[in-house]
């Protein structure tokens, strides 16, 4: 027998996997902005002049370079806050398919039993509880595949803005 305070209810589940969605999209969306800057600040540079004292542009130019390094540690920073959100939602993805692999075990064996059964009333009773466990699979598996494919596609966009923050790093 199981421990119930080691399984998660449904709505749990789907709360994680909700909840981890929303982090990534919110980090993924800091990531965009964090980039934009970093393009805004590179512009800026670029359109400058800078034809006033060689002191001034000097200045003006290190100052802008230090806002671009200021620019580029922060996403960095989120950056590793995102692999962070990923990484457990990962590791929540291979807890479902666990929790996946053993219902579908214990479908197997509730099905096994159901063959070996005569009465009909019993069996009816294992067909229920076998329809349970299908009904869990069903739902593990949906949540599985909601965690992963929102996973990848903030990966894919992680990926995005890096290649914005460092395609254009001097």
């Amino acid at each position: 027998m199981r421990n119930k305070s080691d399984t998660p209810t449904r709505g749990e589940v789907s709360e994680r996997v909700e909840k981890s969605k929303e982090q990534m999209d919110e980090k993924v969306n800091d990531l965009d902005l964090i980039a934009t800057d970093a393009e805004t600040v590179r512009g800026t540079l670029e359109s400058l002049d800078l034809n006033g004292t060689s002191e001034g542009s000097d200045a003006v130019e290190s100052a802008i370079e230090e806002a671009e390094n200021v620019t580029v540690e922060k996403f960095d920073e989120e950056d590793e806050a995102l692999q962070e959100v990923q990484s457990d939602m990962e590791d929540f993805e291979g807890e479902l398919q666990e929790r996946t692999d053993s219902s579908e075990s214990d479908s197997e064996q509730v099905s096994e039993a159901i063959g070996q059964i005569t009465t009909e009333e019993t069996k009816g009773e294992l067909e229920q509880a076998k329809s349970e466990i299908d009904d869990d699979i069903e739902f593990l598996k949906e949540q599985n595949e909601t965690a992963r494919e929102a996973r990848e596609e903030n990966t894919q966009l992680q990926q995005e803005h890096r290649s914005r923050v460092q395609g254009g790093k001097r």
